[in-house]
């Protein structure tokens, strides 16, 4: 009696460790270890590289508050967040049949994106105690198309020779659209994002308006705006009114990125004269600029305002760090106010 009880009692604990281990692997180990594709501690992160079969390829390098794109550019905020968001909550669905694993092998080769996710690691671990930091390569595998239903996307592990069905949980559709390479997604739409302590100057032109031009410089107490249109100094100023103004750098972005216009087109467009010229020189020497042009108004501005217009009343060209792209006059106004702006409160008529 004590014997079948023992063995009750044994037969009972092992169920409980196996049901554990199927709840607490599943979504790493279950199917082994050419499925573990989520990375779960996405703050170790350090730099992700992918590349297509088409020679594109975009390289992600995390920096103290922000992520490099190619080196030298600057990755967009959110799209960096949904992509270490996606690395941490990948999820196996089920592994390709056996039947359809040689087909879904070839289709990956041909068209998949290659991922590799490297993160900071220590070549020795005693509890709370880490020594001897290094960058490990911690994953790379193959991020191909859809599955049929569109629910689902095809991964291989490398070195792995089964490829498995994979999605996130919560998500509807397939995981590969967040694997594009293409640069363009991932910049960052950012002109201005300075905060208005490390402004030191600001130049605003407006070519058709001289007169509504001016330079914004920093003193050891307060600052001096110039016209530049007569080179007088105001003798005083809106102090509200200003540090309004100079506020609004901290968040100023382009809405798209025009890469599709001829480039005989933008030579036209950027050897015409400018609606503004703005300059921001911050703290320490570094130089901000963009020039805006009128844009030809569409179809859609008679739709809006009744009567076709010749130049576009919502946006604008930008020409920004050698690219052009599309701003809107609602996000810009705030930083091309006339010097009347700055006009004390009694004689401000904005």
């Amino acid at each position: 009696m004590n014997k079948n009880k023992l063995g009750l009692i044994l037969m009972l604990l092992l169920i409980f460790i196996a049901v554990g281990f199927l709840v607490t692997d599943k979504k790493s180990t279950i199917f082994g270890d050419d499925s573990n594709f989520a990375l779960k501690d996405t703050a170790s992160i350090v730099k992700v590289f992918m590349a297509d079969k088409n020679g594109k390829s975009v390289l992600f390098e995390r920096e103290e508050k922000s992520w490099s794109l190619n080196e030298d550019l600057k990755a967009h905020a959110k799209n960096m967040d949904m992509l270490l968001k996606t690395l941490k909550n990948l999820e196996v669905k089920y592994p390709v049949s056996q039947k359809a694993n040689d087909n879904v092998i070839k289709l990956l080769a041909g068209n998949a994106v290659k991922v590799e996710v490297y993160q900071n690691d220590y070549r020795i671990h005693i509890g709370q105690l880490k020594l001897f930091s290094y960058v490990n390569l911690a994953r790379v595998y193959f991020v191909g198309g859809a599955t049929q239903d569109n629910q689902g996307t095809y991964m291989l592990m490398e070195g792995g020779d089964r490829p498995y069905v994979v999605t996130m949980p919560g998500f509807r559709g397939f995981v590969a659209a967040r694997f594009t390479t293409e640069e363009k997604d991932w910049m960052s739409h950012e002109i201005f994002k300075i905060p208005y302590s490390r402004i030191e100057e600001v130049v605003v032109e407006s070519p058709e308006f001289p007169n509504r031009s001016y330079h914004i410089r920093k003193l050891d107490k307060g600052y001096e705006i110039m016209s530049t249109g007569n080179r007088q100094i105001l003798p005083s100023y809106d102090t509200v009114a200003l540090f309004t103004f100079l506020d609004s750098f901290k968040n100023i972005n382009f809405e798209s990125l025009m890469d599709n216009i001829p480039e005989t087109k933008v030579d036209s467009i950027i050897n015409s004269q400018p609606v503004f010229l703005i300059q921001v020189k911050e703290t320490g020497g570094k130089m901000h600029e963009i020039k805006t042009y009128r844009m030809h108004s569409g179809p859609h501005q008679e739709e809006i305002y009744g009567y076709k217009p010749e130049y576009d009343l919502d946006r604008m060209y930008g020409w920004h760090n050698n690219q052009m792209v599309m701003i809107q006059y609602y996000v810009f106004d705030k930083i091309t106010r006339p010097i009347e702006f700055f006009y004390p409160h009694q004689q401000n008529n904005e």
